[in-house]
């Protein structure tokens, strides 16, 4: 399953390089166009630091902010 996800986002890398700047020789990009690649493959944003996610409801937020 991990190889075919990792094949998958190597496949979509090259594409994406591809559509976006005409080549797929990643020798010829910028490292800012790289970045960018690796933003749009990954689904990821690196000023963020990390992925928000969800971990508790509104309500057990509300109850928190009560015990502390």
């Amino acid at each position: 399953m991990a190889n075919l996800k990792s094949a998958k986002m190597h496949n979509n890398f090259y594409t994406l390089a591809k559509l976006m700047y005409g080549t797929s020789d990643l020798k010829q990009l910028t490292p800012t166009q790289l970045d960018r690649l690796t933003n749009k493959t990954t689904n990821t944003n690196p000023n963020n630091g990390k992925i928000k996610g969800r971990k508790y409801s509104g309500k057990t937020y509300g109850k928190l902010k009560k015990i502390f």
